[in-house]
């Protein structure tokens, strides 16, 4: 018998997004969930789902509570739970590389993630170029270098909102756009897609000042269009 560490992804919307694939391996595992790097509201559905406690992890206990896992996963089958898809954010890339270094064997359930689901929103997943996070600290290098280099290639971009899921904390669309407009990264008149990506999806698209007006979900995304295709063009004026 192989003993097996998972890495199963929840996907964007409630505990009803984990997959069949996902929902029988972790019913014969020991089982965690990493509770840091997005908004997760059907916790206590997911455990009843499952049929056992989940133990959460904090930002906190990512280098202890990352070795505790590989610990457990060398004696039995364990599983870890992840907003999205697994391997989306680099965080669990250091959690797969320590278990191939241990000799245990690892699997990724996935699932969708942000960075497909944006295809909701009308635009071409392959136009998308490099996308940056927009950070409460107000430094925005790396955002201005996404801008500047998807420009010039006439790419999309996506940005993420920054957060703090331990303290509740999820930056808003408002924030947002204040912190590009200040950086002169957007101009005022440049029409935008603000969204919240889940089973109930808000999707807007238009200038700053009406942007902020809406009353749209946590965690949020904008992106900044690039060159639209004539499809692209014809899906934005039907939002």
């Amino acid at each position: 018998m192989i003993i097996m560490l998972y890495l199963i992804g929840l996907g964007l919307g409630s505990e009803k997004s984990l997959t069949m694939e996902g929902l029988e391996a972790a019913k014969k595992c020991e089982c965690y969930f990493e509770s840091y790097t997005s908004k997760y509201d059907s916790f206590e559905l997911l455990e009843k789902l499952v049929g056992k406690k989940i133990a959460v992890l904090k930002r906190g206990d990512a280098e202890e509570g990352s070795q505790k896992i590989l610990d457990s996963a060398k004696r039995k089958d364990v599983a870890v739970f992840v907003i999205g898809d697994p391997l989306a954010a680099t965080t669990h890339a250091d959690l797969v590389i320590e278990a191939k270094k241990q000799k245990i064997q690892i699997r990724i359930i996935h699932n969708a993630s942000i960075f497909s689901a944006v295809a909701e929103c009308g635009l071409q997943l392959y136009k998308f170029g490099r996308a940056a996070t927009i950070p409460y600290t107000k430094q925005a290098e790396s955002v201005k270098d996404a801008l500047e280099g998807n420009r010039k290639l006439g790419l999309h971009t996506l940005l993420l909102l920054d957060l703090d899921a331990e303290k509740d904390r999820y930056m808003n669309v408002e924030e947002a756009l204040e912190i590009l407009l200040e950086k002169k990264l957007i101009s005022e008149k440049e029409k935008l897609i603000a969204a919240h990506i889940s089973g109930n999806s808000q999707i807007f698209y238009d200038i700053p000042e009406e942007l902020v007006k809406k009353k749209i979900g946590t965690p949020s995304v904008l992106i900044v269009p690039g060159k639209l295709h004539f499809v692209e063009k014809e899906f934005l004026e039907l939002i």
